[in-house]
């Protein structure tokens, strides 16, 4: 259901993150927003179709409306830090257990970014501004929002530090083998596989010489190879072309020593005075599952997972890895992901 009904008022929009910027039409330059009160945001799993519900009050303005209203007000105290990630790599639950922290405002996948890849570069580019100053609103004026992308959104990664050069961005994945256990090992995995790959295969056909695909005769290891690539490439080239201001990191490695990890993060991302809140919170947050908090879920969970992929599913994951070395052979540009392949 669209939201309905009048732009709230210029200085209401502006001044906090109370009306969300929810959805962006490019086409009719038209958007959508929401009002969320500041435990919506961190009890949100996702900010897509599924916040509706726990957002009664909906509206409409043109996104001249929008620019004109994010240019009067108050500008923003801190740059937004990022998570980009290749999917399922633990970016919810680092996410999360930032939640833990009074000074930061979590925005998990926010559809916005999501319209973003497959538009033109050009009106990317300049709905990426917009999109970017209204997520930079927050409640209080220390408070920093951490805004958490989906997987498809990885080519975002040096436009985004471009527009915002003060932020840091985590990029968080595992290897090939590791995903492709993970991915295999799920009851349904076509299904996950198939939800973003317009967007996937946009990503692809934008490599110089990468073969046509036909998404209908993939399998779901080389549809998983095929997401992991596109996602991994751009992660893989990030540092480089920002100035050092990403940080790569392996979610096993994560898991070795999750506290150590917590304050090191804590300290890159500016939050050294949070880490005790960080820390108490992270049992509670590393035992539920990180898209419904409320279901419980382990370290087991995870293992079961990727012990029945390795198990059931042995000859297709050697099958996709062999398929991804053979795309890196023959596509330009690729060639960044080999040394991620394996564990």
């Amino acid at each position: 259901m669209p939201p309905e009904g009048p732009a709230p008022p210029l200085p209401e929009l502006a001044g906090t993150a109370h009306w969300h910027l929810f959805d962006i039409d490019a086409d009719a330059e038209k958007a959508a927003l929401i009002r969320l009160d500041e435990p919506d945001y961190r009890q949100a799993g996702f900010l897509d179709q599924r916040i509706l519900p726990a957002a009664p009050e909906r509206r409409m303005t043109s996104l001249a409306e929008l620019d004109e209203a994010l240019s009067e007000g108050p500008a923003t105290a801190a740059d937004p830090a990022f998570i980009f990630h290749i999917g399922h790599c633990g970016s919810t639950l680092l996410s999360r257990a930032f939640d833990a922290s009074a000074h930061t405002l979590p925005l998990r996948e926010p559809l916005t970014l999501r319209r973003l890849p497959l538009l033109d570069a050009a009106r990317r580019e300049s709905l990426l501004k917009l999109v970017l100053r209204a997520h930079g609103r927050a409640f209080h004026p220390r408070q920093i929002p951490v805004i958490k992308a989906t997987s498809i959104c990885n080519g975002l990664i040096e436009p985004v530090l471009n527009h915002r050069p003060a932020s840091r961005a985590l990029l968080m994945y595992v290897d090939l083998d590791t995903y492709l256990a993970g991915m295999l090992g799920k009851h349904q995995p076509a299904r996950d596989l198939r939800g973003h790959i317009e967007a996937r295969l946009a990503d692809w056909q934008s490599l110089p010489g990468a073969p046509v695909l036909d998404p209908g005769s993939l399998d779901e290891a080389r549809l998983a190879a095929l997401a992991w690539l596109t996602g991994m490439r751009h992660l893989a080239t990030a540092g480089a072309a920002t100035g050092g201001r990403v940080r790569l990191l392996h979610f096993e490695t994560f898991l070795e020593s999750p506290e150590q990890h917590l304050k090191s993060l804590a300290a890159w991302f500016g939050l050294d005075d949070d880490l005790p809140d960080l820390l108490e919170a992270w049992p509670a947050v590393s035992t539920g599952y990180s898209k419904k908090p409320d279901e419980p879920y382990s370290a087991f969970n995870r293992r079961r997972t990727l012990h029945r992929g390795r198990l059931e599913r042995a000859s297709d994951i050697q099958a996709g890895l062999r398929w991804a070395e053979s795309m890196i052979d023959q596509t330009a540009g690729l060639s960044v992901c080999s040394p991620y392949l394996r564990p």
